[in-house]
């Protein structure tokens, strides 16, 4: 139904004011808000021809919808297997400010939200960081991938040594068990093709 409160998008935590987007059930009870994209992309869910890996996205934010969203970008420190000094590892992007019913931590271990981390951390000040994100060889996927390397000796630290780390620290203390090291202003559109990409990287929080 059409929605009466402001509120985050329970799907990606974008504003959504009064008399924007929709108002819904949620799956444990009570209301919750959507945004007209996610609303759409769930509309489409439910349909016959639905195809995950073709999602159109609107071109331009709707009404009723902010432009932009306040991200936390997400590291942790760990010991370089290489050299073994600590170095910063990349994990991923959460909202500032979930939305009611929002529940997924976006991880790096998907090239589309490495990419997008990447592009913010240059964007806000943190180029050195950055710069250690680049496409290397990984032998044990056999690919080459944009990964997070060493920001000492540049070695490659694979997403599932590092990953598995990372959900260790989400299980022992949520969102929070996880090093927040900007807060970063990100257009909306973006944040939502990363939200409604199906190519996995997404831990349940």
């Amino acid at each position: 139904m059409e929605n009466r409160f402001a509120g985050g998008c329970a799907s990606c935590s974008v504003w959504v004011s009064a008399g924007g987007g929709f108002l819904g059930k949620g799956l444990e009870g009570g209301w919750e808000v959507r945004c007209a994209t996610c609303q759409y992309v769930d509309e489409r869910a439910a349909a016959d021809d639905f195809d995950p890996e073709v999602i159109e996205l609107p071109t331009v934010p709707p009404p009723g919808s902010a432009t932009t969203v306040a991200l936390r970008v997400l590291t942790l420190s760990r010991e370089c297997w290489a050299c073994g000094k600590d170095t910063v590892c990349l994990i991923g992007l959460y909202p500032q400010r979930p939305g009611r019913g929002f529940a997924g931590l976006f991880t790096t271990d998907n090239a589309r939200t490495m990419a997008l981390v990447r592009r913010l951390l240059q964007q806000h000040g943190h180029g050195p960081l950055a710069a250690t994100v680049k496409s290397r060889y990984s032998r044990t996927m056999r690919e080459r991938q944009l990964s997070n390397g060493c920001g000492h000796c540049d070695a490659l630290q694979g997403n599932f040594p590092v990953h598995d780390e990372a959900m260790g620290r989400v299980a022992a203390g949520g969102v929070d068990g996880l090093d927040t090291l900007l807060i970063a202003s990100c257009p909306v559109l973006e944040w939502q093709a990363i939200v409604h990409d199906n190519s996995g990287g997404v831990i349940a929080i």
